[in-house]
């Protein structure tokens, strides 16, 4: 990587993974930016020891910052960075209109008591700053446009932008053709499942649209995944098998408990381990939300609403 100016950030993170790997390209004496990492004081220091290490000014240096979707741990310290360096900010249209979202109280409670989440661990989630999506502050200006097919200079390589929804409905990687080299963000890892989920708004079934994702990569050569975390890793379609069996295999699983009528959190609590706090047992909704999205739309469950609740058979 770095014989191409090209060179990996990891930046700590409080929760989930470790830590989030943003990227760094030379070229030419200015610099490109894929991802920022969290809003956080660790996230400001890993940043300018990153910035002493490579000799980079951030008011001079940096042209360009290019972000490939609008979750906390990749887009959080945008703002920031953008105030540090002046560089315009690259993302999708979708992606944009995600940062922006925010749901009211009311949305939010009646979606998750709707899920059969019980009113305690409501009202716990709404307190959690973690648990849905918010504007971040400060929330960037200067806005540009990232389109599939677009094309980057990252370093001394070429980079084109390819639309990947799944994890998000406007998820982008980069992807380097003459090296065969993929900056994946979270839409394609190797130590973790990717995080595939459904929170009441976006993709009504994107779980299906991370499939058929995963499907079309088939016909790609990918020699290496740089990814937002984890490993870099080189077996590609291994990993897309391993992925789409995953899948497959948890869908019978989800369709199994629901064989008798059940809420997504019933749902969730038997395809997860007991004593988990909050914040993951949130994680754990999302995820079966999408299971049961995907069953729904192809017909191999029922969804029918008892009182408050939505549930499943």
């Amino acid at each position: 990587m770095e014989q191409y100016g090209l060179h990996q950030v990891s930046i700590p993170l409080p929760f989930w993974n470790d830590s989030v790997h943003c990227y760094l390209g030379r070229r030419d004496g200015k610099w490109v930016i894929v991802d920022t990492g969290l809003n956080t004081q660790d996230t400001q220091r890993a940043w300018e020891a990153a910035f002493a290490r490579h000799g980079i000014d951030p008011q001079q240096d940096v042209e360009r910052i290019l972000l490939t979707h609008h979750h906390a741990d990749h887009f959080g310290f945008a703002g920031v960075m953008q105030e540090w360096t002046g560089a315009p900010i690259l993302l999708s249209d979708q992606e944009r209109e995600l940062a922006h979202y925010a749901w009211t109280s009311e949305n939010f409670l009646h979606f998750y008591r709707s899920t059969g989440l019980p009113d305690e661990l409501v009202l716990q989630l709404k307190e959690t700053p973690t648990a849905f999506v918010q504007p971040v502050s400060p929330f960037p200006a200067h806005l540009q446009k990232i389109e599939n097919g677009d094309r980057y200079q990252i370093g001394e390589l070429e980079f084109e932008a390819i639309h990947m929804p799944g994890h998000t409905r406007g998820h982008i990687c980069f992807y380097e053709k003459q090296h065969k080299w993929l900056i994946s963000g979270d839409h394609f890892t190797r130590e973790t499942i990717p995080y595939i989920s459904y929170h009441g708004y976006g993709d009504p079934n994107p779980l299906k649209t991370y499939l058929d994702t995963l499907k079309a990569m088939k016909a790609m050569e990918i020699a290496a995944v740089l990814p937002g975390h984890g490993p870099i890793f080189y077996d590609a379609q291994e990993r897309i098998r391993e992925l789409t069996d995953h899948f497959e295999g948890r869908l019978a699983l989800v369709q199994s408990y629901a064989v008798h009528g059940r809420s997504a959190y019933e749902i969730s609590q038997k395809l997860f381990p007991s004593g988990r706090s909050v914040f993951q047992q949130w994680i754990d909704l999302g995820e079966t939300n999408a299971y049961l999205q995907y069953l729904v739309a192809a017909g191999d469950l029922q969804a029918g609403e008892e009182g408050q609740v939505r549930s499943y058979r």
